[in-house]
């Protein structure tokens, strides 16, 4: 059996959304389903980090208010934002900067209430010799942060080598963020290493570096590093210079390229092999990708079609224009997820977990007919049991021998079917009402010797 539940405010009121103190501090970040760009610029201009609605070209994007001056149109010389990423674990916002020289080149931590930053968190990667910055970084599964950082000065924190191409004193370290303290990634080679680090990500297990090396107009490299340190290695050869890479879904890397086209190529690790992805968006300066659709954001260069633009795309295309807002160079993106995972499931002979990277129900976007929730067993199962729908999480609450995670004063109980998954329908209905709903989810199943639980999910409707 399917459940099925169909969303519109007559049945669902309003006023009865009242979310748990923790979650509402966990909301309190970039709101869920939204993008966050950073942008920078030399001298004073329209730089900084905003939301923006993933779909809606027509809203506005919203400016972080409250920023550092070294991320904001503050001081002379080259700044801004160069590096964006959103941490999962709190919803805090990571960011490395772009410095002028002479200037502390700083990656933050920023803790945000709505959309002002209310604690401001800095550690100095080295000093800028000319326009110092950390073009990307990395997030491991521990917490730690895998840091790239060029245009340095001689003997700061980052400054690991200088192959005499322009690009002065660059490096590879890892932070951690609680401690302070960074490690420097070793790499036996670097002498090998032409150009420069422009683009920098971490595979999903937190094995490897996918290095991005700007060398010119006409050329550029993929460049692969143990995170341990070791011996780098060219994965591949780019036929212009990187300018962003980043993971995709299945393990596969992507890098964009600001020379072209093609402006994005794919390199398979296991296949080993580098296939160009056919846009039309000219030169792209950053690429993310959302994990309820798999679908790539992505932000176009100066020289963009249109200049200093978010795009979005299925993988296959084509390109839809979701903002072009006249800042300045959009350097870098991060979706935060919707639907989204939270607490721990109670598992039994079988794990239960919901399937949302991607969600083969997409986006909650008001009018999505086909929006619905998928949870899957680890090992093949059969059980009947239900989904708790409601209006808030709780702190873990053990019932019937496992824990529940959504508010009982406000669930609705829907009766369920598991054949190895089950999907709970939530048909959207179009038009502003449901914006800003919130929703909160638990698949309970008993098998044949307990009840069981998967972790909850949490949506809110777009």
């Amino acid at each position: 059996m399917i459940a099925t539940f169909s969303l519109h405010l007559p049945a669902l009121h309003r006023s009865t959304f009242a979310l748990a103190a923790f979650a509402a501090a966990a909301a309190a970040q970039v709101p869920d389903g939204h993008v966050v760009f950073g942008s920078f610029a030399s001298g004073p201009a329209m730089q900084g980090i905003y939301f923006t609605h993933p779909r809606d070209p027509a809203a506005l994007p919203v400016a972080v208010s409250n920023l550092p001056a070294d991320l904001n149109n503050v001081g002379a010389g080259s700044r801004g934002v160069a590096a964006l990423a959103r941490r999962a674990s709190d919803g805090a916002i990571l960011a490395g900067e772009r410095a002028p020289g002479g200037a502390s080149v700083d990656f933050w931590v920023l803790r945000l209430s709505g959309s002002a930053v209310t604690l401001a968190q800095s550690f100095s990667c080295g000093t800028s010799a000319g326009v110092g910055e950390i073009p990307q970084f990395g997030q491991l599964p521990d917490g730690r942060v895998v840091i790239a950082a060029t245009d340095l000065q001689a003997g700061g924190q980052l400054a690991h080598f200088f192959n005499n191409g322009g690009y002065n004193w660059q490096g590879l370290s890892i932070l951690d963020p609680v401690s302070g303290a960074f490690t420097t990634v070793p790499v036996s080679n670097w002498g090998s290493f032409v150009g420069v680090m422009n683009g920098m990500a971490v595979s999903r297990d937190g094995s490897r570096i996918w290095l991005g090396a700007y060398i010119s107009s006409t050329s550029g490299a993929l460049w692969e590093i143990p995170v341990n340190g070791g011996t780098a290695g060219i994965a591949a050869q780019l036929p212009f210079g990187a300018s962003n890479v980043t993971v995709d879904l299945d393990g596969t890397v992507l890098v964009t390229t600001l020379n072209g086209p093609p402006n994005l190529f794919r390199y398979d690790p296991v296949a080993t092999s580098l296939t160009p992805i056919t846009t039309a968006t000219g030169p792209l300066n950053a690429i993310g990708v959302e994990g309820a659709t798999g679908n790539y954001v992505m932000a176009t260069a100066s020289a963009g079609l249109p200049p200093r633009s978010l795009v979005w795309r299925t993988p296959t295309g084509p390109e839809n224009l979701l903002q072009n807002p006249g800042l300045s160079t959009i350097s870098s993106l991060d979706v935060n997820p919707n639907p989204e995972s939270y607490g721990n499931g109670t598992a039994g002979t079988a794990a239960y977990a919901w399937r949302l990277a991607p969600n083969p129900g997409g986006l909650p976007e008001a009018g999505n007919a086909g929006f619905s929730l998928t949870v899957a067993a680890s090992v093949p199962m059969t059980a009947v049991g239900l989904f708790a729908v409601g209006f808030a999480p709780i702190a873990p609450l053990p019932v019937f021998g496992f824990d529940l995670l959504v508010d009982p004063t406000s669930v609705i109980g829907l009766g369920a079917t598991l054949v190895d998954e089950a999907t709970l329908p939530l048909p959207l209905t179009a038009g502003p009402g449901l914006i800003g709903t919130q929703l909160f989810v638990q698949a309970i199943f008993l098998e044949p010797a307990a009840f069981v639980a998967s972790p909850g999910v949490s949506l809110t409707v777009l």
